[in-house]
Parts: C-alpha cells; structure tokens; sequence
C-alpha cells in the first residue's frame, strides 16, 4: 500500500526562525510515525497569520501548483488552523488539510492498544472534533470519517452534534469507572515506594523501564511508542522494593484535549512517590523539550512534587562537557545511558535512598 504523500506548511516570524524550523523537522517525524511520507516542505514569511488561509492566498495558490505537480495527497500545517481557514484551504487547494494537532491524535489512535487507551483516544478526538463542527458544512465530512460527501444540512449537523456528546458523557462515565478501579489498585500498592517515568516523547523512558526492572517493554525509535501505562516491581539487591511506571510522552502543541483525556493514564505521574523526568541531552532541542515537560507537568498538577531530572542517552554526546553545565543548572540530576547501562546503578542507589528518607518521615 502506497504512502500517504504529504506536503509540510510552516509560518516564519520575524523571531524563532531556528525554533520553527526544528518544529518543522519534528513535524516531519510526526508524519513518518503516523505512516506517511514528506514530499515538500514549505516556510511562508509573515508577521501574523492570515484570517482567511492562514499562509496569504497568494502562498496557498504557490502550494496549490506543488500540489498537482508532486502528486500530494495531504497538506499538513504546524500550526492550528481554524475551521474556517481549513475550509477556505480545502476549497482553493483541492486535498485534505489538517495542522499537528491531527497527526498527534492520528498517531494516538494507531498506538492504542488497551481499553483504557482506545477510550482516552477517542474521547480527546470527539472533544477535539465537537467545536469544529458548529457552523460547518462541506468539509464535515472529512472530520466525520465519511459523513456526506458535499456536507450535511443543518439538521444532519444537530444529530451528529447530539451524537457527539452523547458518546462523550458515555465514555467519560467508562474512563471514571476505570479510575476507580485504578484507585482501588493503587491503595493496595499504597505501601510501596512509586516511581513514575515522565517526559518528552522519544526521550528514552521505555528503555530506562527495561534497565530497571528488567521487563520486557516495547522500545522502538518512533514518537509515542508507548501509550498504555506499565507498572513493573523493581528489588534492589539491597532488598528494597519499588513500583516504576512508564507513562505517556509529552510533546509541543499537544492537544488539551489529549491531556484532559488521557487523566486516567497520567494520574499514575501524579500519584506516584517521585517523578524520573527523563531528557534525551543528545537532542540539539532538549532544553525545549524539559520546558514543554514543565509546563505539561503544571498542567497536571504534580511540577512541584519530588522529581529527579534525568539525562538519558549520554552516550550518544560528542561533548561530556556539557554535562558539568548542566549540573550547575538544575541540581541533583543525573546522568545516564539507558540503553548501554552506564549510571544505571547510581539512579538506583539514589532512589533506594529517597525510599528510605519516606520511611523515615512516616516514622517520624
């Protein structure tokens, strides 16, 4: 089966021209881990974005002609589009527009794999789809996975309204029922020291769960690789236990949606003792990714909870030199290489510890 064929859009301000470009290239791997293929990126110069097409008429036409010459089938912008620019596109350009925030939930709803995850994914994507429903008409139907082929009238707008929120309330009443059994396993855990794994998708976290706990979890180099949390029991061979979970990865622009939605997943960072907040330091954007991190992790409610930075895949640096600026910079961090073990031992030494300082408060 062909590969979707698939066009990147960009808008360059006057300031974060490096930004934006590196948002290009993760883009571009969004695409690739959703299953399609980049045939042409373009960057568009503005100083604010276009009311009516985002990029400028004049631009959309320019993408127009790439369009039928490189046979694309999608066109996908880096910023969120509104309805309205995303129906003005669709009409001048002829081929399905959608922004990152689609391919995220795209990428979601390929990766879920359990109950728990298939439900979180398809209530981010009704609640991400109900407010660009209203006052819609033509391009419904791409929204709606085939409903109508020239857009439904008013009245087939109202039903799938209804529709929407109605399967809404019944999947919130199934993820609340899920929290509750959550809830219930977790009290039986409540005597064990938790650890939760959280940061940046593709920083490695998988990995880090395996050299811990020695658990067989599936790694591989796409975005998302893991979207259904696993809990492991880690023994010290000092004989101390601890729970250690993998969570979801966070990424830049991700749907609010998405976040509310996958509560039920990320309460296990919430709830957990302490937080390994692992960075790939070999990505030339991690200082970008441990802000998106921190402020994913305000969102949630647990930035101020115990949490160890950790920096994974040290092995893959030119420069260890850099590793001494860091420490400066966010004290009691570590540094490690998941995948070939080295600081492995010290994570866990000082983990055992901060088990032992709980233990003592709770005497105390």
């Amino acid at each position: 089966m062909a590969k979707e064929r698939v066009l990147l859009v960009g808008l360059l301000r006057r300031k974060g021209r490096e930004e934006k470009l590196h948002s290009l290239e993760e883009l571009a791997s969004l695409v690739k881990t959703a299953g399609g293929e980049v045939v042409e990126t373009i960057v568009q110069k503005r100083d604010r974005p276009d009311p009516a097409y985002f990029i400028g008429k004049g631009k959309a036409e320019e993408i127009k002609e790439l369009v039928e010459k490189h046979e694309i089938d999608t066109v996908v912008f880096d910023d969120p589009l509104t309805p309205a620019q995303v129906r003005n596109l669709e009409k001048l350009i002829g081929v399905k527009i959608i922004d990152r925030r689609d391919v995220i939930l795209d990428i979601f709803a390929q990766h879920a794999k359990t109950r728990t995850a298939k439900i979180e994914v398809e209530l981010a994507q009704l609640k991400f789809k109900l407010p660009r429903i209203y006052g819609r008409g033509e391009e419904l139907s791409r929204l709606g996975g085939g409903i109508g082929t020239r857009g439904p009238g008013e009245k087939k707008l109202e039903v799938d309204r209804r529709r929407i929120k109605e399967r809404i309330k019944k999947l919130t009443g199934e993820l609340k029922r899920i929290e509750k059994s959550r809830e219930i396993q977790r009290k039986r855990r409540k005597g064990l020291f938790r650890v939760a794994l959280v940061g940046y998708t593709n920083a490695g976290k998988s990995t880090l769960m395996n050299a811990l706990s020695h658990a067989d979890v599936y790694v591989d180099d796409k975005l998302f690789a893991t979207l259904d949390p696993t809990t492991r029991l880690v023994v010290l061979p000092t004989g101390e236990k601890f729970l250690v979970t993998d969570t979801v990865g966070f990424i830049r622009n991700i749907p609010p949606q998405l976040v509310a939605s996958f509560h039920a997943t990320l309460e296990e960072a919430v709830e957990a003792d302490l937080r390994l907040w692992v960075v790939d330091v070999s990505h030339p954007e991690f200082e970008r990714h441990i802000k998106e991190t921190e402020r994913i992790m305000e969102n949630l409610g647990c930035r101020d909870k115990p949490y160890i930075i950790v920096f994974n895949k040290i092995d893959l640096l030119w420069d260890r030199g850099i590793m001494e600026r860091l420490s400066h910079l966010y004290p009691g961090c570590m540094f490690i290489s998941a995948k070939t073990g080295e600081g492995i031992e010290e994570l866990k030494e000082k983990i055992r510890k901060l088990i032992h300082e709980k233990k003592e408060v709770r005497v105390g």
